[in-house]
């Protein structure tokens, strides 16, 4: 098929690109062909014409635009190999022939298929692919740029959303709630992969007495404190929360019941140094108890746990002590 200078129909046959696009009944003259094309260019609508062999047939002036295409009749991948050489049209995150490898696996697979594309310029596209009789493909760009901005506002509102339900608002940890989830799933883990998985339940001591000496913002300065030397002293994997008032929580994937402890006893002897509290004006300690996940419930582990916690405050607080 040989284009014209015009709208690329065969000056041999008479056929046009319109031909294989627009319904016969609208198609009754030249004139009226010239007119919907013009009108569908002047649209600004991107849209293209493949012959069965992959040849562009028609591309709008949006589509030449978009695709940086050249005058002539270039194939499909001559066009995307021009974009990739001139870094235009569409991002490509795999090599430019793995580009058209995986392009030719899909064209014409389907009747109708619709899919987004985002290109170097920052922008998104619906492309809307019609497969026509003979072989014919149909193409329609629609710029979604500002839905798909929209869309990234809204997922990052609702990650927002989500972070705040997740969080302790006065110290930054995991709240209870989160907690809990969490702790199911890494037991989950645990058990399916013969992984360890330790508990600590930590009691910040004599809390009430902070607060009633010093004041309740004095004791709120605490909390924050303790929570900042956690995230400073406890390994990287481990889940710090905050589930009660001066009660914390520490889940420790893949830390068997010695090295729980010994992470734990660095977090208390940590906050016991004087240097690492100078700027709080009060002195704290913390309780401990530790429990090593032995594959029965999260009930069963939370309250060997919290028997260690008790058992630790019984023997004079300041202390870690290990679940039996």
């Amino acid at each position: 098929m040989t284009r014209s200078e015009g709208h690329g129909w065969s000056k041999e046959s008479g056929a046009t690109a319109a031909d294989a696009i627009l319904p016969l009944a609208l198609i009754r003259d030249r004139a009226t062909t010239d007119l919907i094309l013009s009108a569908l260019d002047a649209s600004g609508a991107a849209f293209a014409l493949f012959s069965p062999d992959d040849e562009l047939s028609y591309g709008s002036t949006a589509f030449k635009a978009l695709f940086g295409v050249q005058p002539g009749a270039p194939s499909f991948a001559e066009i995307i190999r021009n974009c990739h050489l001139k870094g235009i049209g569409p991002k490509m995150a795999v090599p430019v022939e793995d580009f058209l490898a995986a392009a030719r696996g899909k064209r014409r697979s389907k009747p109708q298929r619709s899919f987004e594309i985002d290109t170097s310029d920052d922008r998104w596209f619906l492309v809307n692919e019609t497969l026509l009789p003979g072989g014919w493909l149909w193409h329609v760009f629609t710029d979604i740029t500002m839905l798909k901005s929209n869309e990234q506002v809204l997922l990052r509102a609702r990650d927002a959303a989500r972070l705040a339900a997740d969080t302790d608002p006065l110290t930054g940890l995991v709240n209870r709630r989160a907690a809990m989830e969490r702790l199911a799933a890494e037991m989950q883990a645990a058990f399916r992969n013969c992984g360890q998985l330790s508990l600590a339940l930590i009691d910040l001591d004599h809390f009430k007495a902070i607060n009633d000496r010093y004041g309740h913002a004095r004791g709120d300065d605490v909390l924050r404190h303790f929570a900042a030397s956690g995230r400073q002293q406890l390994r990287g994997g481990d889940i710090f929360a905050r589930i009660g008032g001066e009660e914390f929580l520490v889940l420790m994937p893949g830390a068997g019941l010695r090295e729980a402890t010994e992470a734990i006893d660095r977090l208390r002897h940590h906050i016991a140094r004087d240097e690492n509290r100078a700027d709080l004006g009060c002195v704290y300690t913390l309780s401990a108890g530790v429990a090593e996940y032995c594959g029965n419930a999260a009930d069963d582990l939370f309250e060997r746990a919290d028997r260690a916690l008790y058992r630790a405050k019984h023997l004079g607080r300041d202390r870690t002590e290990q679940a039996g």
